[in-house]
């Protein structure tokens, strides 16, 4: 059975056609945020077609969609966009899919997806107790406890992980969810470019001379020797490393997994997370594997083509 994978970002989606849990064909698009959800999904359809067509696909059997916020997978409805794609809640994707591909669908938070992904096709096929941090355009998370994802009464558990407080205080980082000290608003794709800019030390930075801050620039940056790329990237690191602590005393994990693009930065990352977390997380039993998904950006899609497997088959999911 072929499944075609969504995966809506923040600035792209992603889309891909699977088969017995390997990518097919993939396709990036442009996305578009604020109030034009509609668009955007008539871009993905137009995409999917454009894919199923080169591969001489008719009729797919399944599809998965995975969004930046929260949803409920039960109603298929996205609960809550957080700035992003205001449009979307409530939006009626049983409608539009019936209209479109006529299939079986699920939806579900990307980063459920992704964790879902690593655990089935990826990293962590060994576990049944793992956590989950994913960066994209903000930083999500995911958890699954002895082989079950992780979800809540409100479907907001673990998938919003990167909004765990690391700052307290009247002067902690204001967040885009409303609270004030999240991880993400302290680091993130998003919040980088605004904490480069209010550094003294910007203006003499080679950070200044960039049409885009993001960490793959800040990243050659600091191995050039630039100052302040090499403060900005030490001050993310131990950002996410006290968030993965939070999130070992919340799950209890056995393996954590770190996917999104940032992750393409690899030992640079995975190493100094492992050794905050073996030297400062209270795990008496040990300690946890730090791993780095083989590829960052297949985790969400893997994950999608499980997912929609088991809504085709009628089997409950992870």
């Amino acid at each position: 059975m072929i499944t075609l994978a969504l995966d809506i970002g923040g600035t792209r989606m992603k889309l891909a056609l699977l088969e017995n849990g390997k990518i097919v064909k993939e396709g990036i698009v442009e996305s578009y945020r604020d109030d034009k959800y509609q668009k955007n999904l008539d871009k993905a359809e137009a995409e999917g077609r454009r894919m199923m067509a080169e591969l001489g696909i008719e009729r797919i059997d399944g599809l998965g969609i995975a969004f930046p916020g929260l949803v409920n997978p039960k109603k298929k409805v996205v609960v809550s966009a957080n700035g992003k794609f205001v449009d979307a809640i409530g939006y009626d994707l049983t409608g539009w899919v019936k209209r479109t591909f006529d299939c079986p669908f699920i939806l579900d938070n990307d980063s459920n997806a992704a964790l879902i992904g690593e655990m089935t096709y990826g990293c962590a096929q060994d576990t049944k107790d793992a956590v989950m941090m994913i960066f994209g355009t903000g930083v999500g998370a995911a958890a699954v406890m002895d082989g079950r994802l992780i979800r809540g009464k409100h479907f907001q558990a673990a998938c919003i992980g990167g909004h765990m407080v690391i700052e307290a205080g009247p002067d902690a980082t204001p967040c885009n969810c409303g609270n004030i000290g999240c991880m993400e608003a302290n680091a993130s794709s998003w919040a980088l470019p605004l904490f480069a800019k209010k550094d003294p030390l910007f203006e003499s930075s080679a950070l200044s001379r960039l049409d885009v801050i993001d960490y793959k620039n800040l990243k050659a940056c600091a191995d050039a020797g630039d100052e302040l790329a090499v403060k900005l990237l030490r001050r993310s690191l131990d950002c996410w490393s006290a968030n993965l602590c939070n999130l070992i005393v919340a799950y209890d994990p056995e393996v954590i997994i770190l996917s999104g693009g940032i992750a393409r930065m690899g030992e640079a990352l995975r190493r100094p997370l492992e050794e905050h977390v073996h030297k400062y997380a209270w795990t008496p039993w040990g300690h946890p594997d730090v791993r780095l998904a083989a590829n960052p950006e297949a985790s969400v899609v893997l994950g999608l083509h499980k997912l929609t497997m088991d809504e085709i088959e009628g089997k409950t999911a992870l």
